[in-house]
């Protein structure tokens, strides 16, 4: 393995606890982070396949759909699909969105199924629009943010450079509207990042101090994952822990493609052709989801926390606790997404 780790207590078949689906790469946004925007993609999966999707991902026992791309609400017929589909089992249905059109689409998000919508924000008006491409982005989202009614609403930031002296105030902002703060780093081996320029937004010594202490202090993120990111951004050398993603977590591309949690691996079927629970029964399914274990694989930064989390079953059980109970006494509200959640964030 890429770090020391059993396999034990693994199931002996793949049973994904949340599905992330991607029914559209396109995306209007011109983020320097990202590459999705430079190109015009097809759209394989139509309305009635979309449908039989989301209700095969309900039948294979998923209980939490993340709806991302490129950006989900380009798509005309997301909702219709919602409402077409059977949604009844799914505990969470997430919308990861650029929040562009969260405002236009606000009376049709308040009446969806969706139970949580994610907003990706990499900083301030300022930086955030720099980042992002568009002048607008960040008051526009926040709008939109302002008009949603009975949803969890979460503000998704990528650690950065340019960022990472604004975190508190960014955490502040989304506290005001009643947001949650989820985080992602940098990472160099994602298909859509391949020419996207992250040196500009890797962070310099003095940015890492920020960023570790924003995340002991305002995020309340256990010690080892502090240490990791630290050291991650600093350009060590770690060994890295097993990757649970593929146990985890099913990806599903737009043109149909089925993923073992992983971005950077080759795809294991396609719902286009065969049904999603052959593609989770199938050996080639759970011998990729072993190689991530083994760390055979490009190696991305997506889901640390949750494979970290593994690695550290016991301190992060006493995390776990500590953070409940500061839920229970009202503190707490600003956090990422926890370990155990399989909910690494998406780039939209």
């Amino acid at each position: 393995m890429g770090s020391k780790g059993s396999t034990t207590l693994l199931p002996s078949r793949v049973r994904p606890l949340s599905a992330h689906v991607k029914l559209t790469e396109n995306c209007q946004a011109r983020c320097v982070t990202c590459d999705y925007w430079k190109s015009r993609w097809h759209d394989a999966i139509d309305t009635d396949h979309a449908i039989d999707l989301v209700n095969q991902i309900a039948a294979a026992g998923i209980r939490s759909l993340r709806l991302t791309g490129g950006e989900p609400l380009l798509r005309r017929d997301l909702f219709h699909i919602l409402e077409k589909a059977d949604t009844s089992s799914l505990k969470r249905i997430v919308l990861q969105t650029n929040g562009l059109l969260i405002k236009k689409l606000h009376e049709e998000i308040n009446a969806s199924p969706i139970t949580k919508v994610c907003i990706s924000l990499d900083g301030l008006k300022q930086t955030n629009d720099l980042i992002r491409g568009i002048r607008g982005y960040f008051e526009l989202a926040l709008e939109g943010v302002q008009m949603l009614r009975g949803k969890r609403i979460a503000f998704s930031v990528t650690l950065n450079r340019l960022c990472a002296d604004e975190l508190r105030n960014f955490a502040e902002v989304a506290r005001g509207v009643g947001a949650d703060l989820e985080f992602n780093i940098l990472s160099r081996s994602l298909y859509f990042l391949k020419d996207a320029d992250i040196a500009s937004l890797w962070p310099e010594p003095d940015d890492v101090s920020e960023i570790a202490t924003f995340l002991r202090e305002v995020v309340k993120r256990p010690e080892y994952e502090v240490d990791y990111i630290t050291r991650y951004y600093q350009r060590e050398e770690i060994e890295e822990p097993p990757c649970v993603l593929g146990f985890l977590q099913v990806f599903v591309l737009s043109n149909g493609d089925v993923l073992t949690g992983c971005y950077p691996l080759s795809p294991v079927g396609n719902i286009l052709r065969d049904k999603l629970d052959t593609v989770l029964a199938s050996e080639a399914y759970l011998q990729q989801s072993m190689a991530m274990l083994r760390r055979e694989c490009p190696g991305c930064t997506c889901g640390i926390e949750s494979s970290l989390a593994m690695q550290h079953a016991v301190s992060s059980g006493f995390f776990e606790i500590s953070r409940l109970k500061q839920r229970g006494n009202g503190t707490g509200h600003v956090l990422a997404p926890q370990p155990g959640q399989a909910e690494p964030v998406a780039r939209t």
